[in-house]
């Protein structure tokens, strides 16, 4: 009697947000490694804030983007999800880094100063835009499933 082969187990449609927050956290690692290197500057210009504030950040947005990845299936259409994952990370890092980098300099000012200093940043709008890529590419592989 010959044994049929096994085959393995059907995939698990709730780890897929789990897999696209850890691929969007690797995204957002390389794109600050290429544009630091393209633009020759650094994800956080300021020497004092320590090597902590920048990962903080990026910790900060792949909770955000996770959250919204959870909350993408349901929907009917992706925009919304999208454009509310992508401003929200934009605030958690800005808000972040200027939490952040108030208490190491324990100077009140800096939580303008630090937001008026990187809103712009390519770093943090690329992490951002990044978030609602992630979004509606979940949201269109669980409608192909």
């Amino acid at each position: 009697m010959a044994d049929e082969p096994q085959l393995p187990p059907p995939p698990d449609p709730r780890m897929l947000p789990v897999l696209a927050a850890v691929t969007y956290a690797a995204a957002v690692i390389a794109l600050f490694g290429f544009v630091s290197l393209a633009l020759n500057v650094d994800a956080i210009a300021q020497r004092d804030a320590g090597p902590l504030l920048g990962p903080a950040m990026v910790l900060g947005a792949v909770v955000v983007t996770f959250v919204a990845l959870l909350r993408v299936r349901a929907r009917s259409a992706p925009t919304v999800a999208a454009l509310v994952a992508a401003a929200s990370v934009y605030v958690v890092m800005l808000a972040i880094g200027a939490f952040g980098y108030a208490l190491i300099r324990a100077d009140v000012s800096w939580l303008v100063l630090f937001v008026g200093a990187y809103a712009l940043s390519p770093f943090v709008i690329g992490a951002a835009l990044l978030s609602g890529v992630s979004v509606v590419a979940v949201w269109a592989a669980t409608r192909k499933a």
